[in-house]
């Protein structure tokens, strides 16, 4: 990703977290959202409509084939062309979430304070890892060792939602669930990843 395409990411992002603060007064909901990523989620309800924000760690629960499938496309990229090559280990770092929807909510039948919900956004995710890994070239018999290759990972997307929301009656407390459809452009396009989370909201 070069300098200009990151700028004009790096300002699309700005505005866009900042957009539902131009609405201030009431009908906001502040609380914790667990699944990917797994963090904080603030949301700015508009009548049937909403914005949502949800920041925190991404690929949280992901298993170890995760990270060795993101190897063997590092490699690829690199055009190395060894004779063998071979992961050994691995260590990361925190991965960071960034998730902006905007939502259209609809009252489920006979279900008092009970909403679906579905919408779209964008979502930004940030990762670093380190790859310690073994190769051999053509003319040689031996191995050689490479340690601590660290590997740096922005990811751009649209996002697909849909959820529930569940208003507890008499209580400024509301319940979700919501799975996400993350379709990356940056930087493995057309790379589709599902997510889901819930999670509890204050609201006032």
């Amino acid at each position: 990703m070069n300098a200009q395409t990151s700028t004009v990411m790096r300002n699309l992002l700005l505005a866009l977290l900042l957009l539902p603060l131009t609405s201030l007064g009431q009908n906001w909901g502040l609380g914790f959202r667990l699944g990917d990523p797994s963090g904080l989620t603030i949301k700015k309800y508009n009548g049937n409509k909403a914005f949502e924000l949800s920041i925190g760690r991404t690929h949280l629960f992901n298993r170890s084939d995760y990270y060795y499938g993101r190897y063997d496309r590092w490699y690829v990229d690199q055009n190395f062309n060894y004779k063998a090559h071979e992961l050994l280990n691995y260590s990361y770092g925190r991965a960071v979430g960034i998730q902006f929807h905007y939502l259209v909510h609809k009252e489920v039948k006979n279900a008092v304070g009970l909403q679906w919900y579905y919408g779209a956004g964008v979502q930004l995710r940030l990762m670093s890892y380190r790859y310690n890994y073994r190769y051999k070239l053509e003319n040689g018999p031996d191995w050689i060792v490479v340690t601590d290759e660290r590997v740096t990972e922005t990811d751009f997307g649209l996002d697909g939602v849909l959820g529930l929301e569940y208003k507890i009656q008499n209580a400024p407390v509301s319940l979700f669930v919501d799975g996400t459809l993350f379709m990356e452009l940056v930087d493995d396009p057309f790379y589709f990843s599902p997510q889901f989370g819930l999670g509890g909201r204050y609201t006032f």
